[in-house]
């Protein structure tokens, strides 16, 4: 039995282009074939399902949260959680490729809901907290094997707290056939058979790209370039992870193209931005 705040998200054609004009277009409707996406927004005018399913920390129940109107249904996510915090078991991902992020241990759930203060928010926008100490993971690989990629990755990383901490900073990464592939999203370090760190500097919510159209690689910050150089890509394998252990901070949005994106990358950054205020 589905709790409060599950369901099926069905859109007139009317909310839909409602919602696309407030929010700069339905995301993957124009730039279709991301490998993963993972959004408290909608990225999809086709996608059905829901955007996060949450534990209550006072009984753990679950539920459901789907997005209304394009947006997570924060009404129904206050109601399942109450006065109890809340923490995200499974991530969704609208992809068609079905590549959920989860974690079903309680203690290394991040925060979507504070009992107290309520949605958890970044920028004005509800976002999801790690406090150093989370994880999840996805439920299958993604397949990129030597070739070329694109991670839009919309994050704000409290910097200071993790360096006290003794952190690595670690945003996503994966390991697994020997190969490493790994996206630090706080110092912008990219390892694999080799190493390139471009320092991101901001601790606001930003949108950090990494475009590899093998052998350039790209990175950006905001839109502005922050690194280009010649890399040699690995394979992209094994037990991915959205959040990892030594991240404090918020992440709303991760999206992985296994392919070239690089012409779209100003029109993808910016719709980004059109909902989110960034910059």
């Amino acid at each position: 039995m589905l709790g409060l705040g599950s369901g099926i998200n069905r859109l007139s054609a009317a909310e839909s282009a409602s919602i696309a004009a407030r929010s700069g277009g339905y995301l993957l409707d124009t730039y279709s074939g991301a490998a993963a996406a993972y959004s408290l927004r909608q990225l999809s005018s086709s996608y059905s399902s829901n955007a996060i399913k949450v534990r209550r920390a006072s009984d753990n129940a679950e539920s459901d949260i789907r997005l209304v109107n394009g947006e997570l249904d924060t009404t129904g996510l206050a109601n399942h959680c109450g006065s109890s915090d809340g923490f995200i078991s499974v991530w969704y991902d609208q992809s068609s490729d079905s590549n959920n992020a989860t974690q079903t241990t309680a203690a290394a759930q991040p925060k979507i809901y504070d009992g107290t203060t309520g949605v958890v928010t970044e920028n004005g926008k509800p976002s999801i907290y790690s406090d150093g100490t989370k994880q999840m993971s996805l439920s299958s690989d993604i397949s990129v094997t030597d070739s070329d990629y694109f991670v839009v990755d919309v994050t704000q990383r409290d910097r200071s707290a993790e360096t006290a901490a003794g952190g690595q900073h670690h945003g996503w990464q994966s390991f697994g056939g020997g190969d490493l592939l790994m996206f630090d999203t706080n110092a912008g370090a990219i390892y694999s058979a080799g190493y390139k760190n471009p320092s991101f500097s901001s601790s606001d919510l930003t949108i950090k790209t990494f475009d590899l159209a093998s052998p350039n690689l790209a990175v950006y910050e905001n839109g502005a370039s922050h690194l280009t150089s010649t890399y040699a890509q690995v394979t992209m394998q094994g037990n991915i992870k959205l959040f990892f252990t030594a991240m404090i901070g918020h992440r709303s949005e991760l999206i992985i193209y296994a392919s070239d994106q690089s012409t779209n990358r100003t029109n993808i950054e910016d719709n980004i931005n059109t909902f989110y205020s960034i910059f």
